[in-house]
């Protein structure tokens, strides 16, 4: 049986990571393209709660002012919160250095409790966001590496007795490709439990100078 930890794990591919080369393209938007299936509600007359997942993919390209597009499809078309963004319209809190000490205070900023939870959900929150070049993807998994709680020897896990929360990484790349949130035994969601809730896919990443999908 492998005694392989997680953080084991993150830190291997921490290794992996800092060797890979930059991102695709050039220019002033960080261009990130998601598929994911994600829990929807509905309350309906009565105030009866239902809920159904629902499969979607997104593509965004936001530029530092917080200016950009945002493409959500669903069933192949377009839906809220779709559409073109002024400049300070869209979140674009990028970490724009590798430098370790200034990352860990950023870090620390997003997560001042230190909650394990919390820190998982911040590093796929970045992925998210930004473009993550292999320097910073290095010093983002060696810092995940330190949090106690999580689990498995093929990705990052985290539970609570409601929710299980999974990364789950290239291993050739050191990349994060996939994020996985389940509501577990009495979760209070409205479906059938266990059930991922929130399930994310990383499908390409890259800067681009204009709001067009790059080639």
């Amino acid at each position: 049986m492998s005694t392989t930890t997680a953080s084991d794990l993150l830190r291997h591919l921490a290794e992996v990571a800092a060797r890979q080369p930059e991102p695709p393209g050039a220019g002033l938007y960080h261009y990130v393209h998601t598929a994911g299936a994600y829990l929807r509600t509905v309350r309906r007359v009565g105030g009866e709660i239902t809920g159904s997942v629902e499969r979607m993919q997104r593509r965004q390209w936001i530029a530092p002012d917080g200016s950009g597009r945002l493409l959500v499809t669903l069933d192949g078309e377009a839906i809220q919160p779709s559409g073109d963004y002024a400049p300070g319209r869209l979140a674009a809190v990028f970490i724009t250095t590798a430098d370790p000490t200034a990352v860990e205070a950023e870090l620390r900023e997003r997560n001042p409790s230190g909650d394990t939870a919390v820190a998982v959900k911040v590093f796929a929150d970045i992925w998210k966001n930004q473009v993550v070049p292999p320097a910073l993807q290095s010093v983002l998994l060696r810092h995940l590496a330190e949090y106690p709680d999580l689990e498995s020897a093929d990705s990052a896990v985290w539970h609570t007795g409601k929710e299980r929360r999974t990364l789950v990484f290239d291993h050739a790349t050191g990349a994060v490709v996939g994020e996985d949130v389940t509501a577990l035994e009495g979760a209070k969601v409205p479906i059938p439990t266990p059930a991922s809730i929130s399930a994310t896919e990383w499908l390409h990443s890259g800067y681009t100078a204009t709001t067009e999908p790059p080639a």
